[in-house]
């Protein structure tokens, strides 16, 4: 699926891009949500509680990066 101009996202190791919002709290819920599709079995194959924290965290480090490259971007 092809996202609309000026739509930021993040991507899953699964494939799935996950908007990037602006709203910290909001951001977290989305990414929560989406770990909780892998730990369901949801998403490919299930994923322990581990193997969660880790995709967790690869996910936030995706935030940290977008924002940080927003941010530069304005400042140009």
């Amino acid at each position: 699926m092809k996202k609309p101009k000026g739509m930021v996202t993040i991507v899953c190791e699964c494939g799935d891009e996950i908007l990037l919002i602006p709203d910290p709290k909001e951001m977290g819920k989305a990414i929560e949500d989406h770990v909780d599709l892998h730990l369901q079995n949801l998403k490919g194959p299930g994923c322990s509680a581990e193997e969660a924290k880790c995709l967790r965290n690869v996910l936030i480090a995706q935030v940290f990066s977008k924002g940080s490259e927003i941010g530069t971007e304005n400042h140009e």
